[in-house]
């Protein structure tokens, strides 16, 4: 079998097993295998049979988020590993007999007497084979399969890839087939113990489930059939909302041992029903507003899909969003379907004077309506709610819960079988409805612009209905799309009829804190007040998680800062953030990241200086830690220390840069909140540091004008911070912002400002990456950016820092094509990519590969140039750059011009037009070696795709 050792035999013997999870033997001594990379990259060899795997498939499967550059390496590095594990006497670089390369990739040496899934299969041949002579061989080498296949191949985490499922798919169908064998041959008890470990991990496929239960039955265990079916059939229905389907109802039909008994007839219930009361059906809705605005098409949506049969309809949303209109208009437009009458019941889950009504008392008026007095109705909330369901099991009645608090509240009040529906409406969310009543439920959302304006002009007076549209979108915008926060401008106006609509656009859009003037009197009509009742249920943990994340500047909030916002650990903050957005405080905008409505967040900063006053702080502090976390990932050392004092902060955690970078995407509008905050918090150190840190994930993904504030800001918070390597770092920022925009004369300022504090420090390295920075950003004159360059690139060699010196080489060799030393870039550029290659600086094997494209086409080596292009494209496809791409094309496209290559030419300049957006382009200098701008070169590039596709190539190379 798979999981026990092999004898021992040849010593130098390696076999592998998959199924179960890998294992790994060489001679009878169990091998350990290296990290999980390792072990997953020997896995989809394994499953592959032997057949090879290219390098394009391990890569896809297993490094999807690493530079291609790096992550192919990583793949050769555990190949060498695994054959040095399996041939402890190989030396480096030497292939060994068992992981051998082939023409696109690997593949593993594996035969049937040395890997379990060739023998699975050899076996399952053999079995195929006996059937057709023996049904009582075939049966017992079936059994041997199963036995060998007993568990699915490869470790856990690699079972959703697509060769581990076809593996998978083997096992079924193995396992039906032998199934099939044996209860041809009369003998399936064989087979049954590696059919139903094969059948655990399938509960839903039906035809395999059916074949266990075929299988129990012709073992004369029928009862353990038919147990097994119901098993089957109620899973099927509670996890999926579906039947058994043909081949389990056939399978029961053969384990029935006597006919199905007929059902009793229902007994009547014990209770006395008054006779007029059961006359007269009850008709109990409140009318709807008379103006139903907006929602129509939800609405439409809801009789589409649930129309009048009797599924549970549950209608959630925040505070003041119109659940009760919305539920009182679709139960009128119902009431015609149920005959027997209409229920209504407040539940008072959210009542601003009373607790929410008790399921007993609840109980009590339902069936008082329903014609049964309160002195005869049963004592427990069991026995009148049993009566409930047995009175509406024979009628037709609609009932409408209006705000309910909670499951527990509103699941003795449900109807049973029959015909009878109920629609709920809750600020709760309440899963347990959905999950076991198949309850319909919608969430409805604030109105949108056209929402607004329909029911404005419903709701305002006619002197102010028919002013303008824009006005009234402000309002709403002001309002946040919520229904009742409209209704109480309304309200407003109908008692000030004189006021015109730009004066109540002044008073309630233009304010700060438009939630002061929501209030139209009482306590149902204050907005803040409606707010507050949300909170009455939440648990203290959540009530003061709902203030302390206020502090938060949004749009949306990760689990990661609500946890160190809260000081909670993650798997707790997880638990509270689901109880807020059950209770409709917060919304899940996208999984594991949450928003709240503006109203209501304003609501909760009012609360947040006497509930969570240091949440501001905590915030800043979470930040700061992970941008640090994320510039980790680059290889870069730290500026300088960060406070790690603060207990309970939680930073986000990031494994490659790739992963930084998709962070900083999704969250650098949070993070320039945060700067901002940290300067009103007087925390200039921070927001310095977070300028600082996030450098390196915002280069490509932000045009530097919008970064530009932030040069601001960092100049402001530096004056404040008495450490001389922050001011320095924070200057060269500053220079490097401004000289891609084009100001360079103040970028020339702080570049030597950042110099002068750095020649303090004694940081000559540091003095060397501002002549680095000089080079590639300040100076127009090709001489005076060699002279820099070469000056950054001694330091680097003195020091032997080889960062420093890949980055300068870079710099150096672009101004020497612009001085026409093609022949000494091309030298700088190759030096840099290996350098690039040996110490692993993934990003500086593109730029140097782009740079020896350029260098080969400024000296007319066009077919040379067009080699060197191939390696640098497929790194692109590897891992997207899209300036390195400008570079590389518009060298890349020259030398096809050259040649006359006009067809891939014409490719070429398309794509860079596609790729040069005006927002990734403007005021960026792609052509270093003559310090043209972005603009320019579009311009450029765009004459040169119009020559090739006219008459007129004039333009063209000679």
């Amino acid at each position: 079998m798979a999981s026990t050792a092999p004898p021992v035999g040849d010593r130098t013997l390696v076999r592998f097993a998959l199924f179960g999870g890998l294992r790994v033997w060489r001679g009878a001594v169990e091998l350990a295998l290296g990290p999980p990379r390792q072990r997953a990259l020997l896995q989809l060899l394994l499953v592959a049979g032997g057949e090879p795997v290219s390098l394009g498939e391990i890569l896809t499967a297993l490094w999807v988020n690493e530079p291609a550059a790096s992550a192919t390496n990583q793949v050769h590095r555990h190949i060498g590993e695994l054959r040095r594990r399996f041939e402890p006497e190989l030396r480096r670089r030497e292939v060994g007999r068992w992981l051998l390369p082939t023409s696109s990739g690997y593949r593993v040496v594996v035969d049937a007497t040395n890997f379990d899934l060739l023998q699975f299969r050899g076996l399952l041949r053999d079995a195929e084979n006996l059937a057709q002579a023996s049904g009582d061989s075939a049966t017992g080498a079936m059994a041997q399969v199963l036995a060998v296949g007993c568990a699915a191949p490869g470790d856990d985490s690699l079972r959703d890839m697509p060769r581990f499922v076809a593996a998978e798919e083997e096992r079924v169908r193995a396992a039906i087939r032998a199934a099939e064998i044996a209860l041809a041959a009369g003998r399936p008890g064989e087979v049954l113990p590696g059919l139903r470990a094969i059948a655990g991990a399938h509960p839903f496929d039906e035809l395999l489930q059916a074949r266990v239960v075929d299988c129990l039955s012709g073992s004369g265990r029928s009862a353990d059939a038919l147990a097994l079916f119901d098993q089957i059939r109620v899973r099927l229905r509670d996890e999926l909302g579906i039947d058994a389907g043909a081949a389990l109802t056939q399978a029961q039909s053969k384990a029935l041992a006597v006919p199905a008994v007929s059902t009793p007839a229902r007994a009547e219930p014990a209770a006395h029903v008054d006779s007029a009361a059961a006359v007269t059906p009850p008709s109990q809705l409140p009318l709807p507003p008379p103006g139903f605005a907006g929602r129509h098409a939800v609405l439409a949506a809801l009789h589409d899909a649930v129309g009048a049969e009797p599924r549970p309809v549950l209608i959630t949303g925040m505070a003041g969003v119109g659940k009760t209109t919305f539920a009182l208009r679709y139960a009128h437009e119902l009431a015609p379907h149920f005959a027997d009458g209409q229920l209504y019941l407040n539940l008072r889950g959210f009542d601003a004077t009373a607790a929410p009504t008790e399921p007993i008392d609840a109980l009590r008026d339902l069936l008082e309506g329903l014609g049964v007095p309160s002195q005869g109705q049963p004592e427990s909330v069991a026995a009148r709610s049993g009566l409930l369901r047995s009175i509406l099991s024979e009628r037709q009645v609609l009932i409408v819960l209006d705000n309910a608090h909670d499951y527990q509240q509103v699941e003795p009040l449900l109807p049973g079988a029959g015909a009878s529906k109920v629609i709920i409406t809750s600020r709760n969310r309440m899963p347990g409805l959905t999950a076991f009543h198949h309850a319909h439920a919608i969430q409805l959302e604030p109105f949108d612009n056209a929402e607004t304006v329909e029911f404005l002009k419903q709701r305002l007076p006619l002197s102010q209905g028919d002013d303008d549209r824009d006005a009234m979108i402000q309002l709403g915008q002001a309002c946040g799309g919520l229904p009742l926060a409209l209704a109480i401008i309304a309200a407003r106006a109908s008692t000030n009829q004189a006021f015109p609509l730009d004066l109540l656009v002044r008073e309630f859009a233009q304010e700060p804190t438009p939630l002061d003037s929501l209030n139209a009197g009482s306590p149902d009509l204050d907005l803040s007040t409606v707010f507050s009742w949300s909170q009455r249920g939440l648990s203290e943990e959540a009530a003061r998680t709902f203030v302390a994340l206020s502090a938060h500047p949004g749009p949306e909030i990760s689990i990661a800062a609500a946890a160190s916002m809260c000081a909670l650990n993650g798997r707790r903050t997880k638990e509270v953030l689901t109880e807020l957005t059950l209770a409709s405080v917060l919304r899940e905008a996208r999984p594991g990241r949450f928003s709240f409505h503006d109203l209501i967040r304003d609501h909760a900063l009012r609360l947040l200086a006497d509930n969570a006053p240091d949440a501001p702080a905590r915030l800043v502090n979470h930040y700061l830690r992970s941008t640090r976390q994320a510039i980790l990932t680059f290889g870069r050392p730290a500026i300088a220390s960060i406070d790690e004092t603060m207990s309970g902060i939680e930073p986000e955690r990031f494994a490659t840069r790739i992963d930084a970078i998709k962070w900083y995407v999704k969250e650098r509008h949070v993070l320039h909140a945060v700067c901002r905050l940290a300067l009103r918090l007087g925390d200039h150190r921070s927001a310095l540091m977070l300028v600082l840190d996030w450098r390196p994930m915002s280069q490509t993904r932000d045009p530097t004008r919008d970064l530009l504030p932030f040069t601001a800001l960092a100049l402001q918070a530096v004056e404040h911070v008495d450490e001389p390597i922050l001011r320095a770092e924070c200057y060269r920022d500053v220079a490097a912002k401004l000289a891609r925009t084009g100001d360079r004369e103040r970028a020339r300022k702080y570049f030597d400002l950042a110099a002068a504090t750095f020649a303090e420090l004694g940081d000559r390295a540091g003095q060397a990456n501002v002549y680095r920075n000089m080079a590639l950003n300040v100076v127009s004159d090709p001489k005076e950016a060699v002279d820099l360059a070469g000056k950054s690139v001694a330091v680097a060699r003195e020091l032997n820092n080889g960062a420093l010196l890949v980055a300068s080489l870079e710099a150096l060799a672009y101004p020497l094509i612009g001085v026409g030393d093609s022949t000494a870039a091309l030298d700088a550029f190759s030096e840099c990519l290996a350098i690039a290659i040996d110490e692993g600086f993934g990003d500086f094997e593109l730029h140097a590969r782009v740079g020896i494209v350029a260098a080969l086409t400024a000296s007319r080596e066009y077919e040379a140039a067009l080699s060197a292009a191939e390696p640098a494209l497929a790194l692109l496809r590897g891992e997207p750059a899209p300036m390195s791409e400008l570079g590389l094309l518009m060298a890349y496209g020259d030398a096809l011009m050259a040649l006359r290559k006009d067809a891939q030419a014409i490719e070429v300049w398309q794509r860079f037009l596609a790729l040069a957006t005006p927002g990734l382009a403007e005021d960026v200098i792609i052509d270093r070696s003559v310090n043209r701008t972005g603009d320019e070169l579009i311009a450029g590039v765009q004459a040169k795709l119009d020559a090739l596709t006219s008459a007129d190539q004039s333009i063209l190379p000679p």
